[in-house]
């Protein structure tokens, strides 16, 4: 065995306990096969963490775990107003794929916010067609989604392909096409965007993610008395499986952690939203030693 690598599986022995549980263990329990990291949004440091290696290794699609980082990009090149809003007609295929909301009708536009919480494909897919050939890529990867997270002692980087087509970019947008993340990478962005949410012109993406925890599609996270901010994703990986994820910062107003949560399962809200709230629980009745 390499040096590195015998190092590394010290390293994820040393600091195995804290999230086992959440994924099941003991005779007659559904063991789920995933990963996920606790990190500190103040010291950059990891806290907790389930099966390392694969969070840093495992590159799969995010699906709508994106969607705050495309709206945060046409946010900042001005390509989209704080207070655009959009009527979602429900229906939305691209290319030969169908991508319709699967949330409940609504009979008023959507703003940023709601749009979020709601994961609404039809506003996201909207806006995107205002991003030019490859422009997405590069601010995807300005905001560190294809770089090492520097959690762990070895990880993959994400990959990010630029799209040349409208068709191509809205399923990049959506999480579907182009782009491959690990949990650590997921992880670290979301450190990130709890680091950048405070500033005013962020307020629409941290309402919203406020949102898909306290009404829209993350609501399996939620925690009495602890406001979060989240979002979930679920994707399709190359060989079939199906992918649910969850990322969020906690508490959202102040950061102080922030998780992420990647494993096999139907959903990110049926799946994955619920095991990442009960770390967040946890950690806040300190509870993972």
């Amino acid at each position: 065995m390499l040096r590195r690598e015998a190092l590394a599986l010290l390293w994820a022995g040393a600091t195995r306990a804290g999230l086992d549980r959440f994924f099941g263990s003991g005779l007659g329990s559904t063991i789920l096969r995933g990963t996920a990291l606790l990190v500190s949004v103040p010291k950059r440091q990891l806290v907790a963490q389930h099966r390392a290696a694969t969070a840093g290794s495992t590159l799969a699609p995010p699906g709508s775990l994106l969607k705050p980082f495309v709206l945060s990009a046409l946010l900042d090149s001005g390509k989209l107003g704080p207070r655009d809003s959009f009527l979602c007609p429900g229906k939305l295929a691209i290319g030969n794929r169908n991508l319709s909301c699967v949330h409940p009708p609504l009979a008023r536009p959507l703003g940023i916010a709601d749009a979020l919480a709601y994961s609404c494909n039809c506003f996201v897919a909207h806006f995107a067609q205002r991003f030019g050939p490859g422009e997405l890529r590069s601010s995807l990867e300005r905001m560190g989604l294809a770089s090492r997270s520097g959690l762990l002692p070895t990880e993959v980087p994400g990959r990010i392909q630029p799209a040349t087509d409208a068709d191509a970019t809205q399923l990049q947008s959506l999480g579907e096409w182009g782009v491959l993340l690990t949990a650590a990478g997921v992880a670290a962005a979301y450190r990130n965007l709890a680091l950048v949410s405070i500033r005013a012109e962020m307020q629409p993406i941290l309402e919203g993610l406020e949102g898909a925890v306290e009404f829209g599609t993350a609501q399996r996270a939620r925690i009495p008395g602890l406001r979060v901010a989240g979002k979930t994703g679920s994707a399709r990986a190359a060989d079939g499986a199906s992918i649910a994820w969850f990322a969020g910062f906690a508490p959202s107003r102040a950061p102080e952690v922030a998780v992420s949560v990647m494993l096999q399962g139907r959903s990110g809200g049926a799946d994955a939203a619920p095991i990442a709230g009960r770390i967040l629980e946890a950690w806040r009745a300190g509870r993972l030693a």
